[in-house]
């Protein structure tokens, strides 16, 4: 079972999966500048029509410092039309850690966050689960290319873990779970029959 994000070509034209997520990418503030508000306007309805699993990959990314007032914007809409319609929101969290604990801080969300290829320390981790207990982290290709994510894995918990393959058409799920599984020194069953639970967790939030 996988979830999709859908690229800014299936977002004009609101297709959808059994399991969709859907949301304006924070680069997209830079690459399609005057295609913002259409996109906002899809994702919106594909919410309204029940038609996401989630919302996102929306977030804030710091290497991009002239649009980030906008991307913070842009984030804080995503999030209130994920706590409307409780969904999960799937965020894209590039150095701006400190940014999203203070969202946390000030919005108290109440449905499940999951940082997409997470790539923070174990304590930001622990500091985000200590303000939304419903923080999912998910790596895929940075366990092969990241000695600090692979020290990292063994400090996540079981039940917080997600694994992806960011759409990479050169990936294989397979392949990262089996990498994920010689990190944590696990069986590959077990491994893929807890991220099974936290999957199926978050499909029972909404």
């Amino acid at each position: 079972m996988s979830v999709q994000c859908l690229s800014e070509k299936e977002l004009k034209t609101e297709k959808s999966a059994e399991y969709t997520s859907a949301g304006v990418h924070p680069w997209w503030l830079e690459d399609f500048p005057e295609d913002i508000e259409v996109f906002k306007s899809h994702v919106k309805n594909l919410a309204e029509a029940n038609k996401l699993w989630a919302v996102g990959e929306s977030g804030i990314d710091r290497t991009y410092p002239e649009y980030l007032e906008q991307q913070k914007e842009l984030f804080t809409w995503h999030l209130e039309l994920a706590e409307k319609h409780q969904l999960p929101l799937v965020i894209h969290n590039v150095r701006a850690g400190a940014d999203f604990l203070q969202i946390m801080k000030e919005r108290k969300p109440t449905t499940p966050w999951i940082f997409h290829d997470f790539r923070g320390n174990e304590q930001l981790m622990k500091d985000f689960l200590r303000l939304h207990s419903q923080c999912y982290f998910s790596f895929g290709l940075s366990l092969d290319n990241s000695p600090q994510v692979r020290e990292l894995l063994p400090s996540v918990p079981l039940q917080n873990l997600f694994l992806e393959t960011d759409s990479q058409k050169h990936l294989d799920i397979h392949d990262i779970f089996l990498r994920a599984a010689e990190c944590l020194h696990l069986d590959l069953d077990f491994l893929k029959s807890q991220v099974w639970l936290n999957f199926k967790k978050l499909a029972r939030t909404h």
